[in-house]
């Protein structure tokens, strides 16, 4: 039903006797005048808006308005303000103004911080008055003393005074002299111990869980002790998920249990993944894994990848020993196929490692190996097998994820062997490498390599040397622009792989995108039949490339030439995984 001529007539009436234009809902616009930045913002909190557009709302907002506005400068420490409000009737509804003179802000006269019970005597809270926002001198800001508060507060419960309270919170303000006093006193009361670790229930026995604790019972309580607690359950990869809390409604006598509650992770994990590099071509992975094979940690892992010219099947089997995150004992059984040009390789390996994290960081690995690899070069078979005790050394430090924006790692390994230790030939073997990635002002993506190796064996060993321990040279994760080991000496037209080996590569990028990186490049380097032949038979490789940091880490596509070759050639390379 259409509304008749009257009632239209009768709501424009209306809507003009409210000051609103016909056809428009009224605005109410409010604008803070003599102050700026955080001031401005404070007024603006507190005004908050009409409850409406009508005359009456606005009108008591204005009433209103000087006194919420002198409240907010109070709150930063000007308790001398002066706010005049004015409205007015504008075309697009109405205008409120409130203009604010702040006048001169009220300072910390004297600023006292007390504390008696343990915490008195603490290390942890002296200089304390020097740490907190709040100081003589400054403005008597509300908020930097709600600060300065929680901060003691929440040192004192970090350190495990959890009887702790404030005997004394006070602040005496004289506006006319625009001074102020502040009285901040705690009883921290005893500091409490840690007690007993209650573990929930758990497919790991409490035994190997205590372990993993990384303080002793009685010790002074300290939240960052509790932190690391959780920190190295989740390391240790058993668990999905951990929580770990002081007992505080349990606590009594000065000692606090700590409970954890865990969720571990699934008993079978499959993996399974496809990718594809221009070194090795398409290849699928598969993983199965046993985080916890019994109630000791042990852990199982069998893994398996196909390519076009590598296969291999690796497992292996770790035992945690005395402090698990540090050090473990790991046994491996590994077969491995590679067919690359004129090389064909087929290797079982079997091999038990110690390994353990040093406390600079370095992970150290004592190992032993056999190695049975029946290999061609050319039409000439040969079989080698050697027993192979060695070492290693490596570091990696990262931030930024899958696709670090800095970080590097260092490696080195020696491994020797003797016929006198079952190992049909004489050899001594040493490889050191190091990545580095470095990022300045947020763009500009650095990143550098250089690996060095050398090889020694008796005078006529080096033809039953298997492929696996010689130097080779080109790739993807070399020298880019030449084919995967391509480089190093040849004989009758073959590379044969040489007794060293040094590589060298610089790449920039600029950050284009959150995930698009374009890069260029430049990589030098060969695997060499002597020493001295390390300056002259160099080859070196040059492009450009682009970076995509997908979630599973970024993906480089490369388009590369060799340089000071008779005729230049070009090859695109494509690969995944992390800088380091």
């Amino acid at each position: 039903m259409k509304p008749s001529a009257s009632l239209v007539l009768a709501l424009a009436a209306a809507c003009a006797a409210a000051g609103v234009p016909r056809g428009a809902a009224a605005e109410v616009a409010i604008a803070v005048k003599g102050v700026e930045k955080e001031l401005a913002e404070q007024v603006r909190v507190y005004l908050g808006e009409p409850g409406s557009e009508e005359p009456a709302a606005v009108a008591a907002f204005q009433r209103h308005a000087p006194e919420r506005a002198r409240e907010a400068l109070e709150a930063l420490g000007y308790y001398r303000a002066q706010v005049a409000a004015k409205r007015r009737r504008t075309d697009d509804g109405w205008r409120v103004v409130v203009r604010v003179d702040p006048g001169e802000p009220v300072r910390v006269r004297r600023m006292a911080v007390c504390l008696s019970g343990e915490a008195a005597a603490d290390a942890a809270f002296a200089n304390l008055e020097s740490r907190l926002p709040l100081k003589e001198g400054k403005i008597l800001h509300h908020g930097r003393y709600e600060t300065s508060r929680q901060l003691i507060q929440n040192l004192a419960l970090d350190r495990g005074y959890f009887d702790g309270r404030f005997t004394a919170r006070r602040i005496a303000v004289d506006p006319e002299a625009g001074t102020a006093e502040v009285r901040l006193c705690y009883d921290s009361g005893v500091r409490y111990h840690f007690g007993p670790v209650r573990f929930a229930d758990s497919p790991l026995a409490e035994s190997f869980l205590e372990r993993l604790v990384p303080f002793e019972r009685g010790e002074p309580y300290t939240a960052e002790q509790v932190a690391a607690l959780n920190r190295a359950l989740l390391d240790s990869g058993y668990f999905s998920d951990v929580r770990v809390r002081p007992a505080r409604g349990a606590a009594s006598g000065g000692v606090v249990p700590i409970d954890v509650e865990l969720t571990a992770r699934a008993r079978h994990e499959l993996t399974t993944g496809v990718g594809y590099t221009t070194d090795l071509g398409a290849r699928v992975r598969l993983g199965w894994r046993r985080p916890w094979v019994n109630r000791r940690g042990h852990a199982f892992a069998l893994d398996t990848e196909i390519a076009e010219r590598r296969q291999n099947l690796t497992a292996s089997y770790t035992v945690p020993l005395r402090d698990p995150l540090r050090s473990s004992l790991e046994y491996q059984l590994g077969v491995q196929a590679l067919d690359v040009a004129d090389i064909d390789t087929e290797q079982i390996s079997a091999a038990v490692q110690y390994r353990h994290r040093l406390d600079s960081g370095w992970q150290q690995t004592l190992f032993v190996r056999a190695d049975e690899e029946r290999f061609r070069i050319q039409d000439d078979w040969r079989s080698t097998t050697l027993f192979i005790p060695g070492a290693s050394w490596s570091r990696v430090r990262s931030r930024g994820g899958l696709d670090p924006h800095w970080g590097d790692r260092q490696t080195l390994s020696v491994e020797a062997t003797d016929p006198w230790l079952g190992s049909d030939i004489e050899l001594r073997r040493v490889r050191a490498a190091t990545r580095w990635v470095r990022t300045l002002g947020d763009r500009h993506r650095f990143r550098a390599r250089a690996e060095l190796g050398a090889l020694d064996t008796g005078p006529d060993a080096f033809d039953d040397v298997p492929p696996s321990l010689r130097f080779y040279a080109g790739g993807d994760q070399s020298v880019r622009g030449y084919k995967f080991q391509s480089l190093g000496p040849k004989r009758d037209g073959a590379v044969i792989g040489g007794r060293y080996l040094a590589e060298a590569s610089l790449e920039y990028g600029y950050q284009l995108t959150p995930k698009w990186r374009p890069a260029v490049f430049v990589d030098a380097g060969n695997a060499y039949a002597d020493w001295d032949d390390l300056s002259g038979e160099a080859k070196v490789g040059a492009g450009l490339g682009v970076r995509y940091s997908s979630p599973i880490g970024p993906i480089r596509l490369d388009l590369a030439a060799t340089v000071g070759e008779p005729e230049r050639s070009w090859r695109l390379h494509f690969s995944m995984g992390s800088d380091l």
